[in-house]
C-alpha cells in the first residue's frame, strides 16, 4: 500500500465524520428555527383570533381558524377555551389531537420525530380567555431543504463537469478604480442603478400626512412604497414589507437603502421649506435585528442633510413581543444612535401593556382594527380608552392609524390621542402632491412648531451629526 492509500484511508474517515456533525448540528439549527417559526405562525394566529372572540364573532373565529388551510404543514388546530369547551377547530387528516400532549418541543420519538404541538393563549387584561393548540408536520419542511440540498451539492458537480468536457475557461476581472471607472469606461453606481431599476418597474415613495387630532395641523408624514401595476391598479406597501418581500426573493439589491435615501432626501428639502416635519418609516424585521441598521441610518441623515432626531423608525408590535429582551437590546442599540422607535400596530394584547414598562418607548400606534371597531363596539371602546390611559400614565405619546371617519377623530381625540394619520385626514400622495398639500396648509410659527417637536422626541437641538 503506498503512501497516497494510507492517507487517504485515515483521511476519509475524518472528513467523514466532521461532514455528520456538521450536518447533524445543522439539523438541530433546522429544527429550532422551524419551531421558532411556527410558534410566530400560532401567535400571529392567536393574535388575529383575540379581537373576533372580545366581539363575540364566532363566524370570524371560524374563519381564522379554517383560513390554516392554506398552510399545508398545519394537520389540525382546535380553540379551546379556557374552562376547556371547544370554540372552533380545523383539521386536515380529520383527526384531532390531545391538547394535554401540546408543547413547544418536538414531539417524543415514540410519537411522531417530525410532528410539533405548539400551544399559543389568548390573553386579555392578564386573563387566559382562549387557548389555541395547533399540530404541524415538518416532514414535508424537512424534505424541501433537503430537495434544494441536493440542487446544491449536484449543480456544481454538473458545471465542473461541463466545464472539464468542454475544456471551457473562465476569467473573472475586477474594474475598480479611485475615480470610479475603470480601462477608460464609466464605472457602475449601485444606488444610481437601483433608483433606474424602481423608476423602470413604475415604484416610487409616496407620503402620508400625519397631523395632529385637536387641528388638524401638519406634524409630518409617513413613507410608503407605491406601486403602479401594468394592469392600472396602485398599491401602497408599507416599506418593512417591501423590504421584507425583497430579502425572501432573495434579491441581494440595497433597498433599504434606496428607500431612506429617497426618504430623507426629499424630507430635507421641505424642512429647509416649511420648518421642522417628523418622517416616520416602518421598518423590516430584518433591519430591526440587524445590529449595523441604526449605524446605517445616521450615516444616510448625514449623507441627505436630514436631522435624525426628526426620524421616527416604526416597528410592528410582533417582532418586540415574540423576543423582549432581544427586544430590550435593539431598542438600547437604536438609542445609542440617538433615534427613536415608535411600536406600530400597538394595542391588540394585554402583552402590549407589558412592553411599556420594559422597554424605553416614546410613541406607540394604535392597531387600525381597533380603531375602525371601537365606534360600534363598547367592548373595544373600552379597551382603546384603557390602552390609551395606561400608555399616557407611561408619559408614551399615542398615535392612531387608519383615521376613516369624524366621529372616530373626535372619540379618539377625547380619550387622549395626538397625532393620526388616515383617510379621515388624507391619503398617499406623490412627493409633488405631498408638497402642494404643505404649500396649503396654514402653519404656526416655527419656533412653536420646533418646540414642539422637541417634546415629543425628548431630544436635544436638531443636528444632523
Amino acid at each position: 500500500m503506498n503512501k497516497k492509500a494510507i492517507k487517504l484511508v485515515f483521511v476519509a474517515p475524518v472528513f467523514l465524520g466532521a461532514l455528520v456533525i456538521v450536518c447533524v448540528f445543522a439539523f438541530q439549527g433546522v429544527q429550532r428555527a422551524l419551531i421558532e417559526d411556527n410558534e410566530v405562525l400560532a401567535h400571529t394566529v392567536a393574535q388575529s383570533l383575540l379581537p373576533a372572540l372580545l366581539v363575540n364573532d364566532s363566524h370570524q373565529v371560524d374563519a381564522v381558524v379554517k383560513a390554516l388551510e392554506a398552510n399545508p404543514n398545519v394537520l389540525s388546530a382546535e380553540l379551546i377555551s379556557a374552562q376547556g369547551a371547544p370554540i372552533a377547530s380545523y383539521s386536515r387528516s380529520g383527526e384531532s389531537f390531545d391538547p394535554l400532549t401540546a408543547s413547544f418541543e418536538l414531539a417524543t420519538a415514540e410519537d411522531d420525530p417530525y410532528k410539533i404541538h405548539v400551544i399559543a393563549p389568548l390573553t386579555f387584561d392578564s386573563l387566559i380567555v382562549a387557548n389555541l393548540h395547533i399540530a404541524i408536520n415538518l416532514w414535508p419542511i424537512y424534505m424541501r431543504i433537503m430537495t434544494w440540498l441536493g440542487f446544491i451539492l449536484i449543480v456544481p458537480s454538473v458545471m465542473y463537469v461541463l466545464v472539464k468536457h468542454f475544456q471551457i475557461k473562465l476569467r473573472f476581472e475586477v474594474l475598480s478604480s479611485d475615480d470610479g471607472s475603470a480601462g477608460g469606461g464609466p464605472g457602475f453606481d449601485v444606488r444610481q442603478a437601483v433608483s433606474a431599476a424602481m423608476s423602470d418597474s413604475n415604484v416610487s415613495v409616496e407620503y402620508q400626512p400625519i397631523q395632529r387630532m385637536s387641528d388638524s395641523g401638519s406634524f409630518g408624514m409617513e413613507a410608503v412604497v407605491c406601486w403602479r401595476h401594468p394592469s392600472g391598479q396602485t398599491l401602497h406597501i408599507s416599506p418593512d414589507d417591501f423590504v421584507t418581500l425583497a430579502d425572501k426573493s432573495q434579491i441581494a439589491l440595497p433597498f433599504d437603502e434606496w428607500l431612506l435615501v429617497t426618504a430623507c432626501s426629499q424630507a430635507a428639502v421641505w424642512q429647509h421649506q416649511f420648518g421642522p416635519l417628523i418622517l416616520a418609516i416602518n421598518i423590516s424585521g430584518s433591519q430591526y435585528n440587524d445590529p449595523f441598521f441604526a449605524q446605517k441610518v445616521r450615516e444616510v441623515c448625514v449623507q441627505t442633510q436630514y436631522p435624525y432626531q426628526l426620524l421616527e423608525l416604526e416597528v410592528r408590535e410582533a417582532l418586540v413581543l415574540h423576543h423582549q429582551q432581544r427586544a430590550l437590546e435593539n431598542f438600547k442599540a437604536f438609542e445609542a444612535q440617538g433615534l427613536s422607535l415608535t411600536i406600530d400596530g400597538f394595542g391588540l394584547t394585554s402583552a402590549s401593556m407589558d412592553v411599556l414598562e420594559i422597554l424605553p418607548i416614546h410613541k406607540v400606534k394604535l392597531d387600525r382594527k381597533l380603531v375602525k371597531q371601537m365606534n360600534t363596539d363598547a367592548t373595544i371602546a373600552q379597551l382603546v380608552q384603557a390602552t390609551v390611559d395606561r400608555a399616557i400614565s407611561q408619559d408614551v405619546q399615542v398615535m392612531v392609524d387608519g383615521l376613516e371617519s369624524v366621529q372616530q377623530r373626535e372619540a379618539l381625540l377625547r380619550m387622549g390621542c395626538v397625532f393620526g394619520q388616515g383617510r379621515e385626514f388624507h391619503p398617499p400622495m406623490s412627493a409633488r402632491g405631498f408638497e402642494a398639500f404643505l404649500k396649503d396648509r396654514s402653519f404656526e410659527t416655527s419656533g412653536a412648531r420646533s418646540l414642539e417637536l422637541l417634546q415629543s422626541r425628548q431630544r436635544g437641538n436638531f443636528s444632523t451629526v
